[in-house]
């Protein structure tokens, strides 16, 4: 094995994890991940998990090939299939986003708290570059930190020490057959162009360890910021159980701007359930309408980031938009746990489906605009998790009162569902995603 490469060095920040699911494509990196996770002593239960994603035709091949691997190391796997993308400029980032999902819904359903991937070195310096080419501030030049929480699941990437190189080494040692994506060096895609760049950048002293070093201590003073906004948000901010935040535009205003764009960037995550933060030029044009409101005295209403965000009386909250499409449409069984839109923590009730009927687990607002929750708007309402059963609403997390059409359209009991805001405990954490 490759000096440096300890599976126990590499996996010492997942101490503790009830289980971990292993994101491998099948290409070399990930193959490494599998290869030390298997050697691993002090390995929790592990599970592989290859996403299949319908782009490419060799892709369900690739994911079989990665659950013989699997198998060759004495690892449980499983195939989760995704697609349907466009094919717009932005497929890659449409791919990601469904890959993450199906790896959170493996976790969910497998028991464990912690997914893998193989983020390494080189990827850190190459998102590093991207970020500099789109004018991106501390947090987005921070690049990717070691570790992510998204709902109630943690993302870690426990090779960002190493280089690619490395992790060639030890997929060849291991003997595994592993496959090549074409798309990792198509200049169609903007991270392949900018991979092909590090070596003529490593020939004038830019190698990838220095800009690894430069994203690890921009990373320190991203997290310096944190806590100044913690303050901020513990002293001005508050989460209902519906998953509304509120709190003062003051409290942004008598702050500094590089602290306030930081409180703001949290809010939107926060109240979208979304672990990514919204790209700085758009947080600064939304700080900027704040900050002009609370000096007029005026009210306005904007949308960013899946949230509406709304100023009264000197007073901003943040709330879930319903967006064009809705929200999630989960199915899901009796009994069964899970996190959903990674604001809620929903437990669906025992035996609410017989044979041959479906539940899903869907917002409120698929039950029509004439259901909403007694007491509350329908903007807010129809942001809340409800259960249906083969398309009947049957079950809210509180009341609900519902129009005469909207009876007729849903006419049995609506019971309750357990359902548990995530988003307080969402606004106390600090950076994590994709930085503006």
């Amino acid at each position: 094995m490759p000096a440096g490469i300890d599976p126990e060095r590499v996996f010492a920040g997942c101490a503790g994890a009830k289980g971990i699911v292993l994101a491998v494509s099948g290409g070399p990196d990930s193959t490494a991940l599998m290869v030390l996770a298997s050697r691993w002593s002090e390995a929790p239960p592990l599970l592989v998990v290859s996403v299949d994603h319908g782009l490419r035709a060799e892709a369900a091949d690739e994911a079989r090939l990665v659950a013989e691997n699997a198998t060759r190391l004495g690892l449980p796997s499983r195939i989760m299939r995704c697609g349907a993308f466009s094919t717009d400029a932005n497929v890659m980032s449409e791919a990601r986003k469904a890959r993450y999902a199906c790896l959170a819904k493996a976790a969910a359903e497998a028991g464990f708290d912690t997914v893998a991937t193989a983020h390494h070195l080189d990827d850190q310096a190459e998102t590093l570059l991207m970020r500099m080419a789109r004018g991106s501030g501390v947090y987005g030049l921070a690049a990717m930190s070691r570790e992510t929480t998204i709902g109630e699941l943690r993302l870690v990437r426990p090779l960002l020490d190493w280089r690619k190189a490395d992790l060639v080494d030890v997929a060849n040692e291991s003997g595994l057959a592993v496959v090549q994506d074409p798309s990792n060096s198509d200049p169609h895609y903007s991270r392949a162009r900018f991979r092909g760049l590090l070596p003529l950048l490593e020939e004038h002293g830019l190698t990838a360890e220095r800009l690894a070093k430069t994203a690890g201590r921009l990373g320190r003073a991203a997290d310096a910021l944190e806590q100044a906004a913690d303050r901020v948000l513990q002293e001005g901010f508050t989460a209902d159980q519906n998953g509304v935040i509120s709190g003062p535009v003051e409290a942004l205003a008598g702050v500094h701007e590089e602290i306030a764009l930081r409180v703001v960037g949290r809010l939107l995550r926060a109240a979208a359930g979304d672990p990514y933060t919204p790209r700085l030029d758009h947080l600064e044009t939304l700080y900027n309408a704040l900050v002009e409101a609370q000096a007029a005295g005026g009210e306005i209403v904007r949308t960013l980031h899946g949230c509406v965000v709304d100023v009264r009386a000197g007073q901003v909250a943040l709330r879930r938009e319903w967006g064009r499409q809705g929200l999630e449409r989960r199915a899901v069984k009796p009994g069964e746990r899970l996190v959903w839109d990674n604001r809620f923590r929903i437990d669906v009730p025992d035996a609410e489906a017989n044979a041959g009927e479906s539940l899903t687990i869907a917002g409120l607002g698929d039950a029509g605009p004439g259901i909403r929750i007694a007491g509350l708007g329908h903007a807010v309402s129809q942001t809340l998790p409800a259960l249906f059963r083969d398309g009947q609403l049957i079950a809210a997390p509180l009341p609900v009162t519902a129009s005469e059409r909207a009876r007729e359209a849903h006419p049995g009991p609506v019971g309750t569902l357990g359902a548990l805001c995530l988003v307080g405990p969402a606004l106390e954490r600090g950076r994590t995603g994709v930085r503006p």
